[in-house]
Order: structure tokens, then C-alpha cells, then sequence
């Protein structure tokens, strides 16, 4: 079998121990998620629940367009077997390696109960969020479509400190990493050849309540087990610079690049400007915006306007993937 550098296509650029290839499939569609709206999740569930469904999808990806890096997950277990075995599929069919970004969620706990992604975390990230930009952040989570997206489109749904209250310092100080259920999300990835391990934007809490104690041991955990660790991040403007100050020991950063500023928070100036200022490399996530801004303009922006050093990006029917990798490729100069 040919190793994800033999067999890849494009450039790559290096991140940490690795050679990364930089253009990454990303998980999205295979796992439902459209941004888009409920009917086009549905489409995707139902489309990408057989496994030939997922590998006609990744063949061409790999076989047309030469790209050999992919995201893994495990958040939606019943999804993304079907998704890993579809690698797999790919993989033993075209004699072909493909190099593996494993998304793995940080489970936060307080006081026994999982707090990561609660209502009470979501109004934390709001409260820094307005002490960075104010007016501008409330207006960005007001109209922001991937936002709309994730509450079902409805501006009442959208958690602030107004609605629900933040953490305070006392309880951000009781937050536990449990080390038991993580190890539990790595056991979905056994078998599996990690080439990046991709913490989760869990992060955003811990680096907004200052608890880099725990970041730093999370980190060093997976620096135990995988050579190469770098962290996703949702409030770029937020806390890459409040990482970087801290000198957290991390290969790069995942983060939301796209011309529009879709979901690049607290502000796309505020995000850009900490993307700009990193001294890691940045694998750039929705540089299509969601499907909204499409072609080589995502691609000239994300790599020649902002400077990334790789984009990850999804991809749902064989017509998705030759246009999108045809954009992709004319823009690192391949076509």
C-alpha cells in the first residue's frame, strides 16, 4: 500500500512531526451536517447511512484530485463508523493510504456533570465574547448563518448571559478533564493511523476561564499517544492569542477562514488578526462558507489572501467533488 505521501496529489506543508497534505476532506456531509438547513441534514443522513455511498465519494476524491488526508470523528457514533469503514474500504480498493485528522472531543466536567457544550458554557464564550467586541459580536451572532444554523434559525434560541449565567471564576476553577470517557472517545479510533490528533474546540471554555492548567495537561495526555497534536478552535479572535501568550504546547490550530466570515468569531477582524498573528500553522475549516461562497475565491482566500497553511473542506456527491477539487487545485496552481 502506498503511504498518504506517496499516493498524494497536491502540496503539503509541514505541521509538527508530519507532512501534511493541504487539502484535507473533511467530515461533513458523511456525518449529516449540511449548515444548510434540517431538509438537506436529512438528505445527508439518509444518503450517506450505506458505507459504498460514502466510499464512491472518497475514491474519487483520492483518485481524481490526488487528495490523501481526511477528518475523522466520533461524535456521532453511528455515522462515522460508517464513515471510518468507508476509509477503510477506500483504502484496501486503491492500494492507497489515507492520513487521518482525528477530531476528539475534550469532556469537561463540573462537579460529575459534562459541561463542554452546555447552555451555561455557551453564555460563557458570550459574555468574553462581548468584553472583546461588544455591539459588533452581538451582531454577529445575531445574523451569522452558520449560527441560525445551529440554533434552527431562531434568534430566541441563541443563549446569552442574559438568558442563562455564565460560569463564574469559583466553578471554572472546580473543572475537571475526565480522563476515564476520554479515553473512551480514543478507543473509537483503534485500528485507526492517526496522522494529526485534533483536540476539540472545548478549548474555547477552558482558554476564556483561564484554565491553561488543564489545557496543558489534556495536551501532554495526547502527546503521550499521538506525534503530532494541534487544536481546534471556534473563537479564534478569543483564544488563539490568549494560547500563544500562554506558549501552549500545540503543533497548529483548526480554525473558521472564509472570505465572508461565516462563524469566525468573536468578529472576523478579531478572528483574522489572530490567524494572521500565529506563530503555529492554521488548517482553515468552512472556507466555503458552508456551501455559501463557493469556487476558487474560497480557495485564493484562504491561501493566498490569509496565508493558511492547509484547508479541510467537505464534499457530498461526486459532482461536489470535482468542481470543489478542480476549484481547489487551480488555485495551488495544478490545473
Amino acid at each position: 500500500m502506498k503511504s498518504y505521501l506517496e499516493g498524494c496529489g497536491v502540496p503539503t506543508a509541514p505541521i509538527g512531526a508530519v507532512e501534511v497534505p493541504r487539502l484535507i476532506m473533511g467530515i461533513h456531509p458523511y456525518d449529516g451536517c449540511s449548515y444548510q438547513h434540517p431538509e438537506r441534514d436529512a438528505e445527508n443522513f439518509a444518503r450517506f447511512s450505506r458505507v459504498d455511498r460514502v466510499t464512491e465519494v472518497l475514491r474519487c476524491a483520492v483518485e481524481e484530485a490526488g487528495i490523501t488526508a481526511a477528518q475523522i470523528d466520533h461524535m456521532l457514533p453511528e455515522l462515522d463508523r460508517l464513515h471510518l469503514q468507508a476509509v477503510w474500504e477506500t483504502q484496501q480498493q486503491l492500494q492507497q493510504q489515507i492520513g487521518l485528522v482525528a477530531y476528539i472531543f475534550i469532556p469537561i466536567n463540573l462537579d460529575g456533570e459534562q459541561v463542554s457544550y452546555s447552555p451555561r458554557a455557551h453564555a460563557t464564550l458570550y459574555a468574553h465574547g462581548e468584553r472583546m467586541a461588544g455591539q459588533a459580536f452581538r451582531d454577529k451572532m445575531a445574523s451569522d448563518a452558520i449560527i441560525r444554523y445551529n440554533i434552527g434559525g431562531d434568534p430566541n434560541n441563541l443563549v446569552t448571559p442574559a438568558t442563562v449565567v455564565p460560569y463564574t471564576e469559583e466553578e471554572a476553577a472546580r473543572f475537571e478533564i475526565d480522563y476515564p470517557v476520554l479515553e473512551q472517545y480514543l478507543g473509537f479510533f483503534a485500528g485507526c493511523d492517526i496522522l494529526i490528533a485534533d483536540p476539540g474546540a472545548e478549548i474555547d471554555l477552558l482558554a476564556a476561564t483561564g484554565r491553561f492548567d488543564l489545557i496543558r495537561d489534556y495536551v501532554g495526555f495526547l502527546r503521550g499517544r499521538f506525534e503530532t497534536v494541534i487544536t481546534s478552535v471556534h473563537h479564534a479572535g478569543l483564544t488563539i492569542p490568549r494560547l500563544e501568550e500562554e506558549n501552549i504546547d500545540v503543533d497548529g490550530y483548526l480554525t473558521t477562514v472564509n472570505s465572508p466570515g461565516t462563524f469566525m468569531l468573536p468578529t472576523q477582524e478579531l478572528a483574522l488578526d489572530a490567524i494572521r498573528s500565529a506563530s503555529k500553522p492554521i488548517i482553515a475549516i468552512k472556507p466555503m462558507a458552508g456551501g455559501r461562497f463557493l469556487g476558487e475565491q474560497a480557495f485564493d482566500y484562504v491561501f493566498n489572501e490569509v496565508g493558511v497553511s492547509a484547508s479541510m473542506f467537505g464534499m457530498g456527491t461526486l459532482e461536489q467533488v470535482r468542481q470543489t477539487t478542480g476549484a481547489a487545485r487551480t488555485v495551488l496552481g495544478l490545473n
